[in-house]
């Protein structure tokens, strides 16, 4: 119906990857948990490719300080874990909030940088010279 497709669209603009409909088989729901699991480790795996690269301006670029970001606290914590590719399932848990906390940060923060996409975040960032702060970083 109307309303179910309306829903759809409303969750993949809020940051849905994926949907399932009900009744569905477990093995679909494996299929496409395991998809979305080797989608984040390439997406990650490219984040720590790009940011181990050195381009050849990088000093003239990298010099300045990236510009404040228009976001709060909150807002910022999420920035940082997002373009270091982590999930909203694994901010949420590493921020100690819910995911749905994570995608109204995630929400608000593309909207206030005119932005559509978490891929379009992680480009925004990196391209401006953004790098997660080094007292961030985690060994896992």
């Amino acid at each position: 119906s109307r309303s179910e497709v309306d829903d759809r669209v409303q969750g993949h603009q809020m940051g849905a990857d994926d949907y399932i409909i009900k009744p569905f088989e477990p093995k679909e729901l494996v299929a496409k948990i395991e998809s979305q699991l080797e989608r984040s480790r390439r997406i990650h795996s490219e984040i720590i490719r790009l940011m181990q690269q050195s381009p050849p301006t990088a000093p003239e670029v990298a010099a300045p300080i990236p510009m404040t970001l228009p976001l709060t606290p909150a807002e910022e914590k999420v920035f940082w874990e997002v373009i270091q590719g982590f999930t909203n399932k694994q901010i949420g848990d590493r921020l100690f909030v819910s995911p749905r906390t994570v995608q109204t940060h995630l929400s608000n923060i593309l909207s206030k940088l005119q932005l559509e996409s978490r891929s379009q975040l992680i480009r925004y960032a990196f391209e401006r010279g953004y790098r997660p702060p080094v007292a961030e970083k985690t060994e896992e």
